[in-house]
Parts: structure tokens; C-alpha cells; sequence
């Protein structure tokens, strides 16, 4: 009896580790063929287009104009924030102390998109 269950399952065993091979082989054999030529995949996850600054496309705007301006903290700054400057908002930051709505600020520096104030 115990040799008939041992068959039993020996057999069992067998039949799934065959089907498993056996669907294994299946999707690698479809995962290997090749695409046909006319559209490949890359064509859909690449982006051909470029946008260029003469389209009036831009990465960073040019802050550097706000150098040296005043301006009122139209939120807290903590150190990050919004400034009024000539009627524009401005996003800033603080040299590392916190600052109360309403505060007076300098521009101190321009870096790129960053521009750093300090009160005055």
C-alpha cells in the first residue's frame, strides 16, 4: 500500500514538473521571436520630438531680474514660501530662519529657479 501512494505521488509530481517545462519552453519560445519590423517597441517608449527654445519651450525661467528687489512676505516663509515683488508672486527661500506674513525681504541671491531673500 505504502508503494502505491509513493506511485501515486511520484506520478503526480511528474505530470506538473512536465507542464511546467513544458510552459516554460512555450513563452520563451514567444517571448524570442522577433517583432515584426514594421513597428518596434522602442518606437512607442522613446520620445523622437525635441522642444526647443526657438518653439518657446524652457526649462528655467530667468529670475535674475528680481536681484536685489524688495518685497512682502505674502506667506510665512519656513523657510520656503511666497513673496510679492511689483505686483508678481515670487517663490523663495530663506536663508534658514523662519519669517512671519507681512515681513520685508531682500533678494539676495538667484540661482537658476532658487532665489534666496533676507529680511531686512
Amino acid at each position: 500500500m505504502l508503494g502505491l501512494q509513493f506511485f501515486s505521488f511520484s506520478l503526480i509530481f511528474y505530470v506538473v514538473f512536465m507542464s511546467a517545462v513544458l510552459g516554460i519552453s512555450v513563452i520563451l519560445y514567444f517571448s524570442m521571436r522577433t517583432p515584426p519590423k514594421t513597428k518596434q517597441v522602442s518606437d512607442e517608449l522613446i520620445l523622437i520630438e525635441r522642444q526647443q527654445n526657438s518653439s518657446g519651450y524652457t526649462s528655467v525661467i530667468d529670475k535674475s531680474r528680481f536681484l536685489g528687489a524688495i518685497g512682502t512676505c505674502s506667506t510665512d516663509l519656513r523657510p520656503a514660501g511666497t513673496i510679492m515683488v511689483e505686483g508678481e508672486p515670487v517663490d523663495v527661500v530663506t536663508e534658514g530662519n523662519f519669517l512671519k506674513q507681512g515681513s520685508i525681504v531682500k533678494v539676495i541671491n538667484v540661482d537658476g529657479s532658487r532665489v534666496l531673500v533676507r529680511q531686512i
